[in-house]
């Protein structure tokens, strides 16, 4: 039976409460939304099993290794995900970062930190996903692979098969793009990948206050992007998103008698053999709160993430010595896990139009999306818009740096029209908006420690934000360039586009508009972007620095490998999914090729 879901999306407002029962009564009855025949159900567990391959993590990468490997009946697959099959209303596009601060997001927090999120006491929220699907449930879908010199600085840095003209057949191998068919793109791909059919006005008026400011329209998977976009997204025909738990397990579910999903099963270590050389299985805590253990006769692949992987290789004695042992874990080797942290920090930069929002949250948006697929609930509002850009701290051929998102109408609480026939006054009120300025290629590095041989005791996550001055450079020339995009602009203009220039509190000693002023906004308000990267670095033997090689296996450990986005050695300047998926494919190519 599909999990209820709705109904708590809108609890701070008891007003709303019989009308969100109402929704996700109706939600929960459309049965091609639903799918149910395509829906991981929980299985028996034996006591002790054995299988080719364990898949510990069903997150972004973890569904595209485990489909891919299941393409071969002669081997058996298993994938573990700690948390439970995706609610299907979080496929509705409107619907898009609603599973944040619920049961399907682990919240993590960072620890406090010197020069970012001083208004929270420096503690900045981490949304991470803990649910079939994994982070690419919590955020908006967006498709683009970044700058090629970002793959090709790989390749330079010793990392052979990895330049540009090296993946670019592995992205395309998992895209069926519906609106280019030219060199760069796939068409035959398990991910359909297309702009929305119902552009918005307010996405139109983007795009021409761009132009005004001299910025193309462009691709966003251009080998060398530059400019604004109306951003293509993971979204099938039926307007529904895709997730790669859609794209690659569940047509396979009641086909392949090789390939099992064991949802709320969280792994607690890996099992090492006895000559701490090699890994042989995994231990994982099934929903029952039992114990149990699964082993691997060719390899297990981590694909937990930037925090789940280098947490269990750090609890499995593989990682930073003088971490480790202080805590009582055995080392199994001695190798920089949870370093080299890498995140997309952004802040915002909020603006009103002198126009109403008739993108309500209503029986009848539902009805709408229901029978017809399209409506209020048919789209993401302003992220239908983006830009990859270049600040003044870039030079002129370098690849962009500030990544631009936009948000608002979009059919959320605020927005609810309860009853038929009624009014909803912020319906009647100014649209209001936000620019989020995104740093793309912060130069600040973080890491991801150990806290206890505990596995259920959560590690210290630092990111370091900000601690490299330049970073907050870049955030200031886009938040100028935010504010010139309103306010000096005939398309923004035309819709009585106003800033709010009323300053938060922490920087109200600083005149709105300045530099000063800016800098104190981002280093008070600071917001970081889904966009992980970098704890398990990929890179040559000769790379002391490296946690895996240059087929992902973890170096002098046999038997394991990782295949997400902590291996990225530097992160792409672009939303993360199509790379991490890139890898995953690439994951499976190479453990395809190691067992023929």
């Amino acid at each position: 039976m599909e999990t209820s879901f709705i109904k708590d999306l809108c609890k701070s407002n008891p007003d709303l409460e019989e009308f969100m029962i109402a929704a996700d009564i109706l939600i929960r009855s459309d049965c091609a939304l639903i799918d149910s025949c395509r829906r991981v159900v929980e299985q028996p567990h034996d006591d002790h099993d054995e299988v080719d391959f364990i898949v510990v993590g069903g997150g972004v990468s973890g569904p595209v290794v485990a489909g891919r490997l299941s393409e071969n009946p002669n081997w058996t697959v298993t994938l573990l995900e700690s948390g439970p099959e995706q609610p299907a209303a979080t496929d509705i596009p409107a619907l898009l970062s609603s599973a944040i601060a619920t049961k399907y997001d682990w919240q993590y927090s960072t620890t406090p930190q010197k020069n970012a999120c001083l208004a929270y006491g420096g503690v900045c929220g981490w949304p991470r996903g803990k649910v079939l699907g994994g982070t690419a449930v919590l955020s908006g879908s967006m498709y683009s692979r970044g700058h090629r010199d970002v793959y090709d600085g790989w390749l330079r840095d010793g990392n052979v098969g990895w330049g540009y003209d090296d993946v670019l057949p592995f992205f395309k191998m998992s895209e069926n793009n519906k609106d280019y068919h030219t060199e760069h793109h796939g068409n035959r791909g398990p991910i359909s990948v297309q702009k929305p059919t119902e552009i918005l006005p307010i996405t139109r008026t983007l795009m021409e206050a761009a132009q005004e400011l001299g910025y193309e329209e462009i691709d966003m998977s251009d080998p060398e992007p530059m400019g604004f976009s109306i951003a293509q997204l993971m979204m099938s025909s039926s307007k529904t998103r895709v997730t790669t738990p859609t794209a690659y397990l569940r047509p396979h579910l009641r086909t392949r008698s090789n390939l099992r999903v064991r949802t709320n099963s969280h792994v607690t270590r890996l099992l090492v053999a006895a000559d701490r050389r090699s890994v042989y299985g995994v231990e994982y805590v099934d929903g029952s709160n039992r114990t149990r253990r699964l082993t691997a006769r060719k390899e297990v692949i981590l694909c937990a993430g930037v925090i789940g992987s280098a947490h269990l290789l750090m609890l499995s004695g593989i990682g930073p010595a003088e971490d480790l042992r202080p805590l009582g874990v055995p080392v199994v080797q001695d190798l920089r896990v949870g370093h080299n942290l890498q995140h997309h920090v952004a802040s915002k930069l909020t603006f009103q139009l002198n126009v109403t929002n008739d993108r309500l949250l209503s029986f009848d948006a539902i009805g709408q999306y229901m029978k017809h697929r399209s409506g209020p609930l048919s789209t993401t509002g302003g992220l239908q818009t983006s830009a990859f850009l270049r600040s003044d701290r870039a030079g002129p051929a370098e690849p962009a740096d500030v990544q631009l998102f936009f948000d608002g109408y979009s059919p959320n609480c605020a927005y609810a029209l309860p009853v038929y026939g009624g009014q909803c006054a912020a319906a009647t009120a100014p649209v209001v908006m936000n620019v989020r300025p995104v740093n793309i290629r912060p130069l600040s590095r973080g890491s991801i420690r150990l806290a206890s041989a505990d596995p259920f005791v959560r590690p210290r996550i630092d990111p370091n934000y900000l601690a490299a001055e330049a970073d907050v450079d870049v955030l200031v020339w886009g938040l100028r360039l935010a504010n010139d995009l309103v306010t000096r602009t005939k398309a923004l203009q035309r819709l009585g586009a106003t800033v709010d220039r009323k300053p938060v509190d922490q920087c109200s000693r600083h005149a709105f508009g300045t530099d000063p002023y800016w800098k104190c906004l981002v280093r008070y308000h600071t917001r970081g972007e889904n966009h992980h990267a970098g704890t398990c670095k990929m890179g040559p033997a000769s790379d002391p620095t490296a946690v895996v090689d240059l087929e992902l296996r973890v170096h002098r450990v046999r038997g394991v490998r990782v295949a997400d986005s902590s291996v990225f050695p530097t992160q792409p300047n672009c939303n993360p999914i199509a790379p991490v998926i890139m890898v995953a494919e690439r994951a499976a190519h190479f453990i395809k090729n190691t067992w023929h």
